[in-house]
């Protein structure tokens, strides 16, 4: 009898699917939560409700290797693909460690000019195409994938997406779009601040901005990014052309739906 489980198949010794590039590629429209608190369950939740990627939050959130190497294995477990939004846009080595530990993609912030959109596209794929440096770990199935075909296929199927949040980034907005990410993502809150409004993030100098990276992408054949709301306005953003879409993160509903509750219960938080 042979040592190994009954499903071995084929497909285990070769780098895992990307559903949300290859979904992105066949001209459709992609879906994401995200992740800040260090809880593997709270991914491998959002994959069993059918998120095509969860973004965990090293920006905001709880932000070491341990936590990336915890909430990928979540991801996985829920059937969704990892993508890790760094600390900052010139993280080279968090962009080769994420990966490393297995991540599908990653999100950089702040994307204000064409050179940061291409740091990230060489950060992320190996040499010739870019820098990035090797030691996969879980990429690689700890070594089940041969080298041959990790090379061959992993630099197509990581998925590289930008925030475009700042004022700098709307202006060259055209050129960072020719570099060639697959997604950038409009950062609605920050640029709600950077215009003097914050909080205000359907203010008309918002959208208007949103309007610009929507239409560099269109140009230059690449997703675009939205964070929804709600489902009215997530609708209104496919309707737009939005490719990419983006509800909230997991412990914000925690929050939301636990006040609606207790509210309908006339009982009050701790704080009030």
């Amino acid at each position: 009898m042979p040592r190994y489980r009954d499903h071995y198949t084929s497909d285990m010794n070769q780098i895992r699917d990307n559903r949300a590039k290859q979904i992105l590629r066949a001209g459709g429209t992609i879906y994401s939560s995200s992740v800040r608190l260090p809880e593997s369950g709270l991914c491998e939740l959002l994959g069993y409700a059918g998120f095509d990627f969860v973004l965990i939050d090293c920006e905001h959130g709880a932000a070491d290797a341990a936590t990336i190497d915890a909430l990928v294995q979540g991801c996985f477990a829920g059937g969704t693909v990892p993508v890790v939004r760094v600390l900052r846009n010139d993280e080279t080595e968090a962009v080769m460690k994420a990966l490393d530990l297995g991540a599908q993609g990653v999100l950089i912030p702040h994307c204000r000019t064409a050179a940061d959109a291409l740091r990230l596209k060489q950060s992320a794929s190996y040499p010739p195409k870019g820098i990035r440096g090797f030691g996969p770990g879980r990429g690689s199935k700890w070594g089940l994938v041969s080298s041959a075909d990790y090379f061959a296929n992993v630099d197509d199927s990581i998925l590289t997406l930008a925030l475009v949040e700042d004022p700098e980034g709307i202006e060259n907005i055209d050129a960072i779009a020719q570099v060639g990410l697959d997604v950038l993502w409009v950062g609605t809150s920050d640029l709600a601040c950077a215009y003097g409004v914050p909080g205000e993030t359907s203010h008309p100098k918002v959208l208007a901005a949103a309007s610009r990276v929507l239409e560099a992408c269109l140009k230059h054949n690449i997703a675009c990014g939205f964070p929804a709301r709600d489902i009215e306005s997530a609708r209104w953003a496919k309707a737009q052309g939005y490719r990419a879409i983006g509800y909230g993160c997991a412990e914000q509903y925690v929050m939301q739906t636990s006040r609606r509750f207790l509210e309908g219960l006339e009982v009050p938080s701790s704080n009030a």
